[in-house]
């Protein structure tokens, strides 16, 4: 049986997530004043490539599964200011309730490499239709517009030589250098909208749903295409 102060690294939980290590290191020593054992995970990671800090979740901030009540306890009592010096502002942005869940944005970037950057734009859209959110839906149809008719171009440069009906798929590849540079551009922009909105843990939708749709859709799209090659 380990000791409270010596945890094995297989008791230990996600207590909170930070989009910087720096916070999430910050938030450690919150802890570590608290007499709590924490450590930090997925710092190194995020802080190499910081455009898929949201993508992955972010840094995780750990501690033994015995600790979890009293660090869960510690990192409310600091969102809500109980650390704040005398006259100091609060660093925590305001968020308010989201009514309605939402997709992960970077999530569907990410499928957006197998089901063309399409995908990714269309689930924006989606998201800023639910919320309704006049400027987000201005930004999200205009991507997916361009997006829409930069995989059509894709696919249809590939379709006389592709074989089988994965020729979407193959020009989803093709376009992962576009799919990135709108995601740097553009694409993140609802991400942090969101986050600084309905903060960082605002509800989420899974996007198996859409994502096999759109896979399916995918073949069926390839195989028309290579009964009229």
């Amino acid at each position: 049986m380990p000791e409270h102060n010596e945890p094995t690294s297989d008791d230990f939980v996600c207590v909170a997530t930070r989009t910087t290590p720096t916070e999430a290191h910050l938030l450690r020593g919150v802890l570590e004043a608290a007499g709590l054992t924490p450590h930090v995970a997925d710092d190194q990671m995020v802080q190499s490539y910081s455009l898929i800090a949201h993508a992955v979740g972010g840094v995780r901030v750990l501690v033994p599964g015995s600790q979890a009540p009293a660090a869960r306890e510690a990192i409310a009592e600091f969102d809500a200011g109980a650390f704040q010096l005398e006259g100091e502002e609060s660093a925590a942005p305001a968020t308010i309730p989201l009514t309605v869940p939402l997709f992960s944005p970077d999530r569907a970037v990410l499928l957006g490499f197998l089901l063309t950057p399409a995908f990714g734009a269309g689930i924006q859209l989606a998201n800023a239709r639910a919320i309704r959110d006049g400027r987000l839906s201005a930004d999200a149809w205009l991507s997916f517009i361009l997006l829409s008719a930069l995989s059509l171009v894709g696919i249809y440069a590939l379709h006389e030589n592709a074989d089988g009906p994965f020729v979407v798929f193959e020009a989803s590849l093709l376009l992962c250098a576009v799919n990135v540079i709108w995601y740097v551009i553009a694409g993140q922009k609802q991400s942090r909208a969101l986050i600084k909105t309905y903060g960082s843990h605002y509800p989420k939708k899974r996007l198996l749903v859409p994502a096999v749709a759109a896979a399916i859709a995918a073949l069926a799209l390839g195989a028309v295409l290579q009964t009229l090659r």
